[in-house]
């Protein structure tokens, strides 16, 4: 470091998230730096700390609670002139038998920037996840956002990918055409061996991991299909075939979220045409109130998502550091 860093780093302001106290401060620092950016997940989680601050049963359990619970309420605060300015959210995830930690919900107070606060929370963390015995941390920050970037790449974070959230957005009645040459039937059982590989592709392990994606849930076999049939299983799915066969499938389950995820499961020699094909169909075939939402690698078949009335809500950089100095590759149960 050299003497023209005037950050403030005096870690002494650093201290673990407190859940009887520091809730509150916490669901307003987060809601003063990413309101411009939250979608309704978001503000249900800022809903969801304000009542946890104060709900006596919640915070009475919550400090004996084991970290690495469900509910993603550990990690630290930057205290600073009485004020809490600072915060680092970490959620642990287990994940083929090992833990992961999420590192998220970076926030510094505007008027304490510049200070290298969230580099110090930062390390912290990492410090944290290491002693903890992960093997990796993980973040996403938006590509319009290089400072932060470039923070987390000096800080030995690697990027591993970049995906964009698409979003439903305009009438069904404005939808294109099924194009010529193409039409639409069921994922047949025998369509399996091809979904599963393009799925793979286009959801690999460094991002599937921290999507609602389940793999095995798509699969025809005969206990999947079983399943599906006593628990009047909603998900469905659709094919797009042309004289060279199948060239795409789209698959829709609903949510409990405010929006319900499409999975794509295309190559990028036809995945225009898949999208401007299955995407309108399945806005037409498909009976929610909630919005459609797409997570797809960033930069590819913009147009196509443009035309079946999507619009693009963001694109996060996927970034993670290894503690051992390698690459992570997890594997998906087939």
């Amino acid at each position: 470091m050299t003497a023209t860093i005037l950050y403030n780093t005096n870690i002494s302001h650093i201290r673990p998230l407190n859940v009887r106290q520091d809730l509150s401060a916490v669901a307003d620092l987060i809601e003063l730096c990413f309101s411009k950016q939250m979608d309704a997940d978001g503000r249900d989680y800022i809903r969801h700390l304000r009542q946890a601050s104060q709900d006596f049963h919640y915070l009475k359990w919550m400090p004996g609670a084991a970290e690495r619970v469900s509910i993603p309420l550990h990690g630290y605060i930057w205290e600073e002139d009485g004020k809490l300015v600072g915060n680092l959210t970490l959620i642990p995830f287990f994940w083929h038998s090992k833990w992961l930690y999420l590192i998220a919900n970076v926030a510094v107070h505007p008027d304490y920037r510049q200070r290298g606060i969230a580099r110090q929370l930062t390390k912290r963390a990492l410090d944290h996840i290491s002693d903890h015995g992960a093997d990796s941390a993980w973040l996403q920050v938006r590509d319009d956002n290089p400072i932060a970037h470039n923070l987390y790449l000096s800080e030995g974070f690697t990027e591993r990918a970049r995906r964009t959230t698409w979003e439903s957005i305009d009438p069904v009645n404005g939808l294109p055409d099924i194009p010529e040459g193409v039409e639409i039937t069921p994922r047949y059982d025998r369509d399996w061996n091809k979904q599963s590989a393009w799925l793979q592709e286009l959801y690999p392990p460094e991002v599937a991991w921290n999507l609602p994606f389940d793999y095995n849930r798509y699969s025809p076999s005969l206990l999947r299909s079983l399943f599906r049939m006593l628990s009047s299983d909603p998900v469905k799915q659709w094919c797009v075939r042309n004289s060279d066969g199948v060239i795409g499938f789209a698959i829709w389950e609903p949510s409990r979220s405010y929006a319900d995820p499409i999975w794509l499961a295309t190559t990028p020699q036809w995945q225009d045409l898949s999208i401007r094909t299955l995407l309108p169909h399945a806005r037409k075939s498909i009976f929610t109130s909630h919005s459609l939402i797409i997570n797809y690698p960033a930069g590819q078949a913009e147009e196509a998502f443009y035309e079946c009335g999507f619009t693009s809500r963001n694109t996060l950089i996927w970034m993670e550091a290894r503690f051992d100095g390698k690459v992570q590759h997890i594997s998906i149960d087939r």
